[in-house]
């Protein structure tokens, strides 16, 4: 039995755990099923997150990294890890190595406190995850087909100013904004050497974005709203080049080496500014289309790296770093919006106790955990950045051959009363689905 990695690989081995599922798995798995199905009726409007944010009302929101459940458990990693029974959506070369058809899906839930100096609010929302379908094409070819979010604003907020420090008079402004952008994917993953795999990413990134900015006076006995409404359309081709470098160093390991590149890029963007006044009652008293802009709008540059040491079928650690160059960026009028470069830097691992176990359920769980350390782009009210920290962990569940319940946590904390004057805390669960070897892909063979 220790022999039989070294002559069937580690996808060929998961097709030893077919006796392996359990009817209370099955189970878990319909609520699951159930769970993402509700979320899609009820709550997600859109690919993009819902939990609100100030720190979305910059730019073009907050950039979700790309991962799946299974990269969530790790920090958010996976440039340089993939053991082609999961679909990696962070480096496109790295498909190659899927040598079957797999389907990844999953949900967000997301709950976060926020505080500054003056009030404590909490809210609890969630998102989809990417929703990715691998194809074999080939030996040495592997396609995807996806739709996945890439940025959301999601933000409201007020503030208050006395027109009169010894009457009751004075103004609020609302600020609201929501909607963010999605991409549906096309990825090729190819195997050029041996050991040596290069990739494409090509989405089409399309959306829309709402800010609105109301006035309300108080002391007015009509109390008329006047708001100020901005929306921008966006769409437009992305792309992302990837790297993989699979060395073997020894009988028992190797060493992964990947990275991808997402040059600076442009997409169109249509906004139109309107201003309406509305009554007590909410009827609009008045409407009035003040400005029609259209352009491009130049995206920013990222950067990612990764290494791995790898014992197949037992034991994974990773290291990623990325760079994202935010001062690159540019809105339709020409303004960076002061974003500043950022960076992170993520640690994880796996750990499998014995993949080729003929019994022992848990055997082949797959463990994992990760810790996250990210400089963002965002500063408010002149601050620092705002510095998120985070720690993750989760397994992955079998069920048959090559298909698992991914369920992840996640802990973090974005911001500090000290450098940004706003400190979030935030808890994650992600649940999601890789599954695998779809009988119904597979040509029919006479012996």
């Amino acid at each position: 039995m220790l022999n039989i990695k070294k002559t069937i690989g580690f996808s060929e081995l998961s097709r030893l755990k077919t006796n392996f599922s359990s009817k209370n798995l099955m189970k878990v798995s319909a609520y699951c099923l159930l769970l993402m199905a509700s979320c899609l009726v009820f709550n997600f409007k859109t690919f993009a997150q819902q939990t609100n944010s100030p720190f979305s009302y910059l730019g073009i929101g907050e950039v979700f990294v790309g991962g799946t459940a299974i990269h969530s458990m790790m920090g958010g990693l996976g440039v340089a890890n993939s053991n082609g029974i999961y679909v990696n959506t962070l480096n496109p070369a790295l498909l190659a190595r899927n040598r079957y058809t797999v389907f990844e899906m999953g949900v967000n839930m997301e709950g976060k406190s926020m505080q500054n100096d003056r009030q404590l609010s909490s809210t609890f929302d969630g998102n989809l995850n990417p929703i990715m379908l691998a194809l074999p094409a080939s030996p040495r070819w592997t396609l995807a087909l996806g739709l996945a979010p890439y940025s959301t604003v999601n933000y409201k907020t007020f503030t208050s100013q006395k027109l009169n420090i010894v009457g009751t008079d004075s103004v609020t402004y609302s600020y609201i904004g929501s909607g963010g952008l999605n991409k549906a994917i096309i990825s090729n993953g190819v195997r050029v050497l041996k050991d040596m795999y290069v990739g494409l990413e090509t989405a089409f990134l399309f959306g829309v974005i709402n800010r609105n900015v109301s006035t309300q006076n108080l002391s007015d006995s009509q109390r008329y709203q006047v708001t100020l409404a901005d929306r921008t359309n966006y769409s437009g081709l992305h792309f992302k080049l990837g790297w993989a470098w699979r060395p073997k160093v020894n009988k028992d390991y190797f060493l992964n080496l990947g990275a991808t590149a997402e040059f600076g890029q442009s997409i169109s963007a249509s906004s139109l500014k309107r201003f309406t006044i509305n009554n007590t009652s909410a009827q609009q008293v008045n409407a009035d289309t003040l400005k029609q802009l259209s352009g491009n709008f130049s995206l920013p540059a990222t950067y990612r790296v990764g290494i791995s040491l790898e014992k197949p079928a037992k034991l994974l650690i990773s290291l990623d770093y990325s760079m994202t160059q935010w001062s690159g960026y540019q809105n339709l009028n020409g303004s960076s919006e002061n974003l500043k470069n950022a960076s992170t830097l993520a640690l994880g691992a796996e750990f499998i106790p014995q993949f080729d176990a003929l019994n022992g359920y848990f055997n082949h769980v797959m463990y994992r955990a990760g810790v996250n350390y990210t400089t963002s782009p965002y500063s408010l009210n002149g601050g620092s950045q705002a510095v998120d920290r985070s720690f993750s962990l989760g397994a992955s569940f079998p069920m048959r051959t090559i298909s698992y319940i991914n369920v992840a946590y996640v802990r973090g904390k974005r911001g500090s009363f000290e450098t940004t004057g706003i400190e979030e805390v935030y808890n994650k669960i992600v649940i999601g689905f890789s599954l695998g070897d779809f009988y119904w892909f597979r040509k029919p063979k006479i012996d």
